[in-house]
């Protein structure tokens, strides 16, 4: 797109505004302003523009502006009480030394009748030049003023937590269109959820956008997407729309992974049970190393490795561990090692301690063979637990463990 052609038609520039729902209401609570302009007829992007490094700042904040003024002067006029998430470009800001401009434009908007709780500011870290620190005092200058701040475009093969953290936005918006082209699609997972953990830890929101599907928004529901936005929820919109008019689709998206949820948890709960009942039969035998082998071989098709640890992480027994051949070895090099260091350790031997049932881990990547696996746990009478290492295996197998 040639910047000299937007340039000199920017009464040819006009918003889209693309919808934003909650997980929580299943309705629209806002929208983001697009760039578009009239070219022959046509609305086209302008987002080739705004992110084309060799365009002159001085062209892009006089689009921007432009943007704010009729996106806000539309929301004024249908007496609209969503939010506005605006895209606003750092390298911009700083280069131009316009924060303060823009602050007193909103100023404006606001005497005008906008509310700063219906702002949100929309910054992309991918192209930012800057230093870091810069657009930290940006960020929590327009937090003081009132508004909020979104980092944008956050993708998972690059998502940098300490920067979040130095950053402190009120949200994260995540996009999501990159899941298709993913080589891994479990270390994906894996990072979409250590986000949506971080998130929570520094208390900003999680807005996937870029949804083109039902599996990708099951992907957002399930990682803690408190809003969502993408083609496949609606597209971008001349004129706003009823906020309710997607609720019917979306709750009824969000009830059918709720029930997949539900019977995936269920699967899960019977076979605690089943390893439970299976494990009471052993609880108050003497421990011996024997007992550890027996355990082993009586749950051969779910386990790979198998071996007891005290209250204090000291483990007590070798590892029993089955080989490629399918039978069961003993390695004493693992005796008296100390697992306490292990961020489940301790907490699970507390709740088996008190509960006198079986707990089962989360999925975590096992250090000695990289496999994505669980640990089943139980009880052996009052000093020692007895720790199950379920075979990769058999939970892909059963895919409800996963």
């Amino acid at each position: 797109m040639d910047p000299l052609e937007v340039i000199e038609n920017v009464p040819q520039v006009v918003p889209q505004f693309q919808p934003v729902l909650n997980s929580s209401e299943y309705r629209i609570i806002g929208y983001e302003v697009l760039g578009r302009i009239n070219q022959d007829g046509a609305l086209n992007s302008l987002g080739p523009f705004f992110r084309d490094l060799s365009v002159p700042s001085e062209y892009k904040w006089e689009v921007d502006k432009e943007l704010y003024r009729q996106a806000v002067k539309r929301v004024l006029e249908g007496k609209l009480l969503s939010r506005l998430f605006f895209n606003v470009d750092p390298n911009t800001l700083v280069q131009l030394h316009c924060l303060e401009e823009l602050m007193e434009l909103f100023e404006e908007f606001c005497k005008e009748g906008l509310h700063r709780k219906q702002v949100v500011f929309e910054m992309r870290l991918t192209d930012y030049q800057g230093d870091l620190n810069d657009l930290s005092h940006m960020i929590m200058y327009m937090k003081a003023s009132g508004y909020s701040v979104a980092l944008d475009d956050i993708k998972t093969n690059d998502a940098n937590l300490d920067q979040l953290s130095k950053l402190e936005p009120n949200i994260i918006k995540v996009e999501l269109s990159d899941l298709k082209s993913s080589v891994n699609v479990h270390t994906y997972r894996d990072v979409l959820s250590a986000l949506s953990i971080f998130a929570r830890k520094i208390g900003a929101g999680l807005h996937f956008k870029g949804i083109q599907d039902a599996h990708q928004l099951h992907i957002a529901w399930k990682h803690g997407g408190r809003f969502l936005q993408g083609f496949y929820l609606h597209e971008p919109v001349n004129e706003f729309i009823d906020e309710y008019t997607i609720h019917p689709f979306l709750q009824k998206s969000i009830h059918s992974f709720i029930d997949m949820a539900h019977r995936k948890l269920q699967s899960q709960i019977d076979f605690i049970r089943w390893m439970d009942a299976k494990m009471e039969e052993k609880s108050h035998d003497v421990f011996t190393d024997q007992l550890v082998e027996n355990i082993a071989k009586e749950t051969h098709d779910a386990s790979f490795r198998v071996y007891v640890c005290d209250v204090y992480g000291y483990q007590k027994s070798p590892n029993w561990i089955k080989n490629e051949d399918k039978q069961w070895t003993p390695d004493e090099t693992t005796r008296g090692k100390n697992w306490s260091w292990r961020t489940y350790f301790l907490a699970h031997i507390m709740q088996m301690k008190y509960r006198k049932s079986g707990v089962l881990s989360d999925k975590y990547r096992d250090i000695e063979t990289n496999d994505l696996i669980r640990t089943y746990s139980y009880p052996l009478g009052e000093e020692h637990y007895i720790f199950i290492d379920l075979d990769p295996v058999f939970l892909f197998e059963n895919d409800w463990l996963l």
